[in-house]
């Protein structure tokens, strides 16, 4: 919830798709997005800085690859 909240504080709206944890840390997630249109966006959100920063449309060049948990 609190990332929903840092996303609503800096003014995002749309549909959360996809949540994955940074490597490394827990404080840091990749959120995928999408809004009205069925566009959706990769955005990196820090709990640690309290920021949520663009990082790019996903398109047939950019896609988001989900981690796979079963693969430790």
């Amino acid at each position: 919830m609190k990332i929903i909240a840092l996303f609503r504080k800096e003014g995002y709206k749309g549909e959360y798709e996809d949540f994955q944890r940074v490597s490394g840390t827990d404080r840091e997630f990749f959120v995928v997005m999408s809004n009205e249109q069925g566009i959706k966006a990769l955005f990196r959100a820090s709990l640690m800085l309290n920021t949520v920063e663009f990082q790019y449309v996903l398109d047939d060049k950019h896609v988001f690859v989900q981690e796979d948990v079963d693969a430790s």
